[in-house]
């Protein structure tokens, strides 16, 4: 299905040139760097990872990216990509009968953020992103460590996103173990995406931010309508040729 979410992509990106103006925000990954991207892919079961240094403006400087497959149906293929062209894009891709499952960690190449401050002094109280696409039920789960020296606890939240075009925007303060846990010293982020076999998706930004709407500017809808077109007849065609085999 990777090919699918690559012209989603590219429809959704027509919409996207005028991005969201939000009044503040901190931003954990744009997607946008490294230029030639950043890419995982793995044949059957098995596990990969790599990380890319360098990234400005992504916190820490670094994006660690793992996928993780525990079975495979048919043998075929499962990947992680970040595609910095357009706004920008994350993708979870898996063929036929894979459940892979896609990590990314933001934590200075594993030396720890130091202690960063994502919400500003408390002005940032939501964590927003957008996905532009999802042809199954996606699993997203976002983990928040404080450093060693606040305490070292994690804070998360993890919820089950439907098919098609989601917009989070979830209050920190919801997060489970929020009320252990110093937003203001911030040590390392952890995004993981995960679904039924054969999910795939893409989102595009990451950010912190002190809007509780989320709702995108009227140009974005149009690209996110017509990714979501996109999608909806290839399914249709998918599930037309399963029929007639």
């Amino acid at each position: 299905m990777k090919k699918t979410i690559a012209v989603i992509v590219v429809l959704a990106t027509l919409g996207m040139l005028a991005p969201t103006v939000h009044a503040a925000s901190f931003t954990i990954d744009h997607f946008t760097q490294p230029n030639t991207g950043q890419a995982l892919s793995i044949t059957g079961t098995g596990t990969q990872s790599n990380t890319t240094t360098g990234l400005v403006g992504v916190v820490g400087g670094s994006r660690t990216m793992q996928i993780s497959v525990a079975s495979s149906a048919f043998g075929l293929s499962s990947s992680l990509n970040v595609n910095p062209a357009g706004v920008g894009t994350l993708s979870l891709g898996n063929d036929s009968g894979q459940n892979g499952v896609g990590t990314i960690t933001w934590d200075a190449n594993g030396a720890g953020l130091g202690g960063v401050d994502i919400t500003n002094g408390g002005l940032l109280p939501f964590i927003q992103a957008t996905i532009l696409a999802s042809d199954l039920d996606l699993g997203f789960r976002v983990d928040i460590t404080e450093t060693a020296a606040a305490g070292g606890s994690t804070a998360f939240w993890s919820t089950n996103l439907g098919p098609g075009v989601s917009f989070v925007n979830q209050a920190l303060a919801s997060f489970t173990n929020a009320g252990v846990v110093d937003f203001t010293k911030v040590n390392k982020i952890v995004l993981t995406m995960s679904g039924p076999v054969a999910q795939d998706a893409t989102i595009d930004l990451m950010e912190v931010t002190n809007s509780p709407g989320g709702v995108p500017e009227p140009l974005t809808l149009l690209g996110v309508f017509a990714g979501m077109s996109g999608l909806g007849a290839y399914i249709r065609r998918r599930r037309a040729s399963a029929t007639s085999v």
